[in-house]
């Protein structure tokens, strides 16, 4: 089982700083006593930030209007990305890949305002919606400590390259317990491709609910976004309809999925009510490389 890997060098961030040296042993536990070792810093809010002008980026694109359009529900996701408050060189990460990788900054973005819409579809506005913002933001940080050569494969990724990118979850996990401490952002980037235990890493327990529900908001953006592997994205029926197969085939949490069908379909209602419909044809792009990334049984990045 996939559950640790052995940093082949050092890990650092966008500033340089050293996170982990090589040789080091990134697993859960490692993550855990990183999150207990971690000072706490000054928070700053998002809203304060030069990244406050990319929240209506993913509110107003076309492709998620239907998420968007019920009263208010704009409104309220809005609210919920500037009132984020993290480290500053947590925004610097967003800064850096927002230069340097456009489309997981895109991706980061995207995911947080529709896993704020499904929890407004589920419990209404809440407390929690900044924190799971933050995590939704941040749950794919582990990508930028992997050469950007992999963003960029048009054919199927090689077996090598596709462990390499199983790797980014526990670097994710384990470079935002060194900041956060305990933060769901540090279970969101170590679980997001947990898959109902058909993905990577192995977990020794189910991730929480709300990482369930971010998980598929991830799956979703990804799917409806642009990728250098397929002529094209998904609209958002075949997305859907990629998503009610893999919770048919358990590997995706089949409630986090009827919770996005219920919120395209406008939140209205009640959420119980939702079924899934006969697969259709179509809603897909014509051409699609996508490698599924499965985990080595060890791995050194």
């Amino acid at each position: 089982m996939f559950d640790r890997l052995i940093l082949a060098e050092d890990l650092v961030d966008c500033r340089g700083t050293l996170l982990g040296k090589r040789g080091l042993v990134v697993s859960p536990q490692a993550i855990a006593e990183a999150a207990r070792r971690a000072p706490p810093a000054p928070l700053r809010s998002l809203g304060e930030t030069r990244l406050a002008a990319d929240v209506a980026l993913p509110l107003e694109a076309s492709v998620y209007r239907h998420l968007f359009g019920r009263a208010g529900a704009r409104e309220a996701v809005e609210r919920a990305l500037l009132a984020v408050r993290l480290p500053e060189v947590l925004f610097e990460e967003l800064l850096e890949a927002r230069r340097e990788r456009p489309a997981q900054h895109q991706h980061a973005f995207a995911t947080a305002a529709v896993v704020l819409r499904l929890l407004l579809a589920a419990v209404g506005e809440t407390r929690a919606m900044p924190e799971l913002a933050a995590a939704a933001l941040l749950h794919d940080i582990g990508m930028r400590q992997l050469p950007p050569r992999l963003l960029f494969y048009r054919e199927r990724l090689p077996v090598e390259e596709a462990h390499r990118i199983a790797a980014h979850p526990l670097l994710g996990a384990y470079h935002l317990a060194c900041v956060l401490g305990s933060h769901p952002a540090v279970n969101a980037a170590k679980s997001h491709h947990w898959r109902c235990g058909q993905g990577y890493p192995g977990l020794s327990a189910p991730p929480a609910r709300a990482i369930e529900v971010l998980a598929v908001a991830s799956a979703f953006t990804a799917l409806t976004q642009p990728r250098p592997f397929r002529s094209s994205a998904f609209d958002p029926r075949g997305a859907a309809d990629v998503l009610v197969e893999e919770a048919a085939t358990g590997h995706a949490d089949g409630s986090s999925v009827k919770l996005l069908v219920h919120a395209l379909r406008g939140g209205e209602g009640d959420l119980r009510s939702v079924q899934f419909g006969v697969l259709r044809e179509g809603h897909a792009p014509e051409v699609n490389h996508h490698t599924p990334v499965e985990a080595p049984p060890r791995s050194r990045v």
